[in-house]
């Protein structure tokens, strides 16, 4: 069984059940896509600040590669160092930047799959709200209220109207 985080979206931008509907669930697993497109897999999450120090990793380890003298197999083994630690840490990185954004933490689903998870958290969210409540009768303000018994047809709130 994985774990999902369930993350919705900032306050104000909808309705309790639009926040519900709108929400993101980031599984708590291995991404492998990042293991091996590492840069390709950044860009492809939006994760520009973690993509522009990727970049300055691979252009130091290049540069050293290069003009320092370091090994290729040392070049390799950095390239796989920072494929792992993105495979590992790449889910919270996106979380991280969901939450920086504004975006709340709801809930944490634990499930065998993504439609699991979605249908546990939809399940949770729509019977944790409170049933709507029937409107109470507004009270009438004064000046409307009609002194007669009779029956007021028409616009004048009171019997005695021109």
């Amino acid at each position: 069984m994985a774990f999902y985080t369930v993350l919705i979206p900032p306050p104000g931008s909808g309705s309790e059940r639009d926040d519900i509907e709108q929400a993101r669930l980031l599984p708590e697993t291995f991404a492998w896509a990042a293991l091996f497109f590492t840069g390709f897999w950044l860009l492809a999450k939006r994760l520009w600040l973690a993509t522009l120090v990727f970049a300055l990793v691979w252009t130091a380890v290049f540069y050293a590669q290069r003009d320092l003298g370091l090994a290729s197999s040392a070049a390799l083994l950095a390239q796989f160092a920072i494929g792992l630690f993105l495979g590992l840490e790449g889910q919270n990185l996106i979380a991280r930047k969901l939450l920086r954004k504004g975006w709340r933490l709801a809930d944490v689903i634990e499930a065998p799959d993504l439609a699991s998870a979605e249908r546990r958290y939809f399940e949770r969210a729509l019977e944790s709200r409170p049933a709507p409540t029937p409107r109470e009768a507004v009270p009438v303000p004064p000046r409307f209220q009609s002194s007669s018994a009779v029956p007021v047809i028409g616009l004048f709130p009171e019997a005695q109207g021109r």
